[in-house]
Formats: C-alpha cells, sequence, structure tokens
C-alpha cells in the first residue's frame, strides 16, 4: 500500500468522481483508476462505488479519511520543512473556491493574489457560482448569494451586500433621471435573464417596479456593468462593482435597494486542503475591511 494512493483517495473525495481528483493533481483518469484499484488490491476491499455521475465512498473508504488526511499534512509538512519555511507562516498547495462572477473577480481574486505574492506555494482555483452546491464536492471554500438549498449546518453569513439601481451620465442626461419607482417602466433595464435565475434572493426587481421588462439580460455580472456603463440602460448592479465605475451615477438610491447576503461554507476538517482555513479566515478580515464598499 502507498501513502500517496491515499491521498489521492481524499482528492477523489473531495471531487467526487476520478476525472477531477485527476485533473487536480496532474492525473489522466486511467492513472487515478489504476492507482485506485491497486489500492483496493492492497486492501482487500472497494473503497468506491463507481457510477455514471462520479464515485461515492464505501464505509472503508469513509472510515479511511481521517487518516489519508493526516499522511496529506504530514507530507505537505515535510515538503515544507525541505523548503526551509516556517510551517505557520507559508501558505501551499491548492485550495478551490467556488463563488458568485462578481464577488469573484472583484474581491476574492485581488485577495488570493495578494496571499500568492507572499506565498508562492500556494495555488488557487476560483470556480464560477452563484449559489452553495448542495453537496459541496470539490470545493474548499464555498460563497454563494443566500441560504444553501440543503441545511449545511456549518454554513456562515460572511457579508451582506447592497445591490442598487446605477445609469450612465450619458443616458441620464438623454433619457432623464426617473423620480420614482414606477418611471422605471418607462426605461431600459439592464439585469439578469430572469427566467434563468436560479437564485430567489435575486428575483427581485417585482417587488419595487411590479411588471417590468428586462432590455439587456445577461446571465454575466460583468456584462451587465459594462451595458449599464455603455448607456444601455439602468442596470440594478451590485454597489462594490458598479461604485468604482467613474461613468455610473446612482438612480432612486433611496428608494430602491436591496441587501443580499453572501454565504460561506468551508468543507468539512476532513476535506477540506490544508490552506484552506487559513484562506477563509483571509476572506473574513477582507470583508470586514471592505463594509464601506459592500454597503456603502
Amino acid at each position: 500500500m502507498k501513502a500517496d494512493d491515499l491521498v489521492l483517495l481524499l482528492e477523489v473525495a473531495r471531487c467526487g468522481s476520478l476525472a477531477q481528483a485527476g485533473a487536480t493533481l496532474g492525473l489522466n483518469h486511467a492513472t487515478v483508476s489504476r492507482r485506485i484499484s491497486a489500492l483496493e488490491r492492497a486492501l482487500g476491499a472497494p473503497v468506491l462505488i463507481r457510477t455514471v455521475q462520479g464515485c461515492e465512498l464505501t464505509e472503508l473508504g469513509n472510515g479511511l479519511l481521517e487518516s489519508c488526511e493526516l499522511i496529506e499534512r504530514a507530507l505537505a509538512d515535510v515538503s515544507v520543512r525541505v523548503a526551509s519555511a516556517p510551517a505557520e507562516r507559508t501558505l501551499s498547495g491548492l485550495v478551490r473556491i467556488a463563488t458568485t462572477d462578481g464577488f469573484g473577480a472583484g474581491l476574492i481574486a485581488p485577495l488570493v493574489a495578494e496571499l500568492h505574492q507572499i506565498n508562492q506555494g500556494l495555488q488557487v482555483e476560483l470556480v464560477t457560482s452563484t449559489r452553495l452546491d448542495p453537496y459541496g464536492l470539490g470545493a474548499d471554500i464555498e460563497i454563494g448569494v443566500g441560504e444553501p438549498l440543503v441545511s449545511r449546518p456549518d454554513a456562515e453569513a460572511l457579508t451582506k451586500y447592497r445591490l442598487a439601481l446605477y445609469a450612465s451620465a450619458d443616458y441620464i442626461e438623454h433619457y432623464g433621471m426617473p423620480a420614482t419607482p414606477e418611471e422605471l417602466r418607462g426605461h431600459s433595464l439592464v439585469y439578469y435573464v430572469e427566467p434563468l435565475l436560479r437564485v430567489e434572493d435575486l428575483d427581485i426587481l417585482s417587488q419595487f417596479i411590479g411588471p417590468h421588462r428586462v432590455a439587456i439580460g445577461s446571465t454575466s455580472i460583468h456584462a451587465q456593468v459594462a451595458a449599464t456603463r455603455e448607456g444601455a440602460g439602468i442596470g440594478l448592479l451590485p454597489a462594490y462593482l458598479a461604485e468604482p465605475v467613474p461613468e455610473l451615477r446612482r438612480v432612486l438610491w433611496d428608494d430602491v435597494g436591496f441587501t443580499p447576503t453572501y454565504t460561506a461554507v468551508l468543507a468539512p476538517r476532513q476535506l477540506r486542503r490544508s490552506a484552506s482555513t487559513t484562506v477563509m479566515q483571509a476572506i473574513r478580515e477582507m470583508v470586514a475591511e471592505k463594509q464601506g464598499l459592500l454597503l456603502p
């Protein structure tokens, strides 16, 4: 039995599939399958149930996770010591973060870039996801809008943020500034493609406007910001993305505004990668510092 095969089993448990575990570790699917089969022969019993959708751990496989984690941690500690860097000050290895397009690009990416500059051994993968996955497979840190679809006891309310109306100075000059929420019905609106919304916390325009039509819709918040900046219409945008754009002006600031919550979940201890707890704490500290931007 090889210790690194147990580490491989841990990665399969995190990702939920042989292919994804292989991609994370730089191995092809056949190599992962062969090494797991070798581990099962050494143990004399299966550790995985392979299905079309992915993999599930057997009772034996689940029972091995704590030992797998200890081996992974020990190997990481050896790597740090060989590099002559203090373990308590150095982050290394992979951390996968699943979060929204806007929060990931606007706030998480600058933070992890700073962390990587200090810790060259740290590798971060940002995966776009608007809501929390019911099962959390593959991600060490998940940050989504609103509550999880399935109860996640370890979920925490990370921060609120403001959604507000914005328009470009050129748009306002050409079409005028609406004085009431009712007047918005006569304007072009920029927002998500509402029939495709899968997060109830973002299905909110009807609350203030009633019947309406989104003239420019996109599943990308960055496309919405760009369209609003270029004068396509009045956009309902996160303040932390809109406020730094000099061309944009607040619209009905005191009358129309929403404060959804970003909810964060750290993977269970046995499945989370070693650096993820420290990165999660850095995210908490970052959002505390950015409250003026998140909730202006």
